[in-house]
């Protein structure tokens, strides 16, 4: 397969607000983990696969995200 990058588990996107290692982050239309902690506009590498315990702020919006 000619246009293969990556399996894909993580990929390195650009931190849209500060977080914290294990941080759940959005970034247009793809959900991660946080692999380390990032400032505003500093690359992350965020985890797209996995099975991870994180907490909800009651304010947030709740993500269901299916294979």
């Amino acid at each position: 397969m000619k246009n293969y990058v990556q399996p894909g588990n993580t990929i390195t996107l650009t931190a849209p607000y500060a977080v914290a290692s294990g941080d759940g982050l959005l970034v247009g239309s793809i959900f991660g983990i946080a692999a380390g902690d990032a400032a505003i506009g500093d690359p992350i590498e965020a985890a797209l696969v996995g099975v991870f315990d994180i907490t909800k702020v009651g304010s947030q919006v709740s993500i269901c995200i299916q294979n």
